[in-house]
């Protein structure tokens, strides 16, 4: 079965949300199954020139069923490169 794990992070206006999706989809691993947009938010909680982007992202491995420690890792190594990669972080 798909384990579904919901991320909002915070980044600068100016970054896409291809942008996004791409450092998602390439750090994310083979269990990362699909990656959705669900909300652009902007407004009290983010600061002035950024925005609040939040993904849904599907994880599923074909030979076994996901524990919290296989998704938790995928949400760690996704973090860390948005950080990284685009100044991205949790909200």
């Amino acid at each position: 079965p798909s384990v579904t794990r919901d991320l909002a992070v915070v980044c600068d206006e100016a970054i896409t949300v291809a942008q996004v999706e791409d450092v998602i989809t390439a750090s994310a691993g083979k269990l990362l199954r699909g990656v959705r947009l669900f909300d652009i938010y902007r407004g009290v909680g983010v600061p002035e020139g950024k925005k609040s982007m939040a993904f849904s992202l599907e994880l599923r491995a074909d030979d076994r069923t996901l524990t919290d420690t296989d998704s938790e890792a995928v949400v760690s190594k996704v973090l860390t490169s948005l950080k990284e990669k685009l100044d991205a972080i949790l909200r």
